[in-house]
């Protein structure tokens, strides 16, 4: 997509929407690493889905946690290694992407009318500025979709043998 061509507010939605879609792809990847594990490829895959994973109080930070206290039940350590290292990718998306949905545009909109400044404070009480331009969106994305081909490939390695 040609993002310079975008107003401010139409790069602002584009860049908001594309992360919410982002994070629904990495959500998918974190609840078929649960499954796959504790419930595996049965009919009762989609009733544990609903009942259990797809409830509102279990949110995408709970599912990288939930995942993390599984690392000791993996037989593949290696893995478990990699994995661990992938979800401390995600969660920066998480981040990002709650940036967008819960912060304040605080850029200045003379210096560059695509540049969008993020402030955000953390449960902490902490401040983070994120700040975004079309070329930092896109090359976010390619590595996102780099990041989200990784972590199926974790979880088709972690869970081979039982299909």
């Amino acid at each position: 997509m040609e993002y310079r061509n975008l107003s401010k507010e139409e790069f602002d939605a584009i860049v908001t929407g594309e992360l919410a879609h982002q994070a629904i792809w990495f959500e998918g990847e974190l609840v078929n690493i649960i499954l796959d594990y504790f419930v595996g490829r049965n009919k009762k895959r989609l009733g544990f889905e609903r009942l259990i994973l797809k409830r509102e109080g279990i949110g995408f930070q709970d599912k990288i946690e939930i995942i993390r206290g599984m690392f000791q039940l993996f037989n593949n350590q290696v893995l478990a290694g990699r994995l661990d290292n992938v979800l401390k990718q995600v969660e920066v998306l998480g981040r990002f992407r709650n940036a967008f949905a819960h912060g304040t545009d605080i850029g200045d909109n003379e210096a560059d009318k695509l540049s969008l400044k993020v402030s955000l404070v953390s449960r902490s009480g902490k401040e983070r500025v994120i700040q975004v331009t079309p070329e930092s969106h896109a090359k976010c994305l390619v590595d996102l979709d780099l990041l989200l081909r990784e972590l199926g490939d974790i979880r088709e390695k972690l869970f081979a043998k039982r299909k």
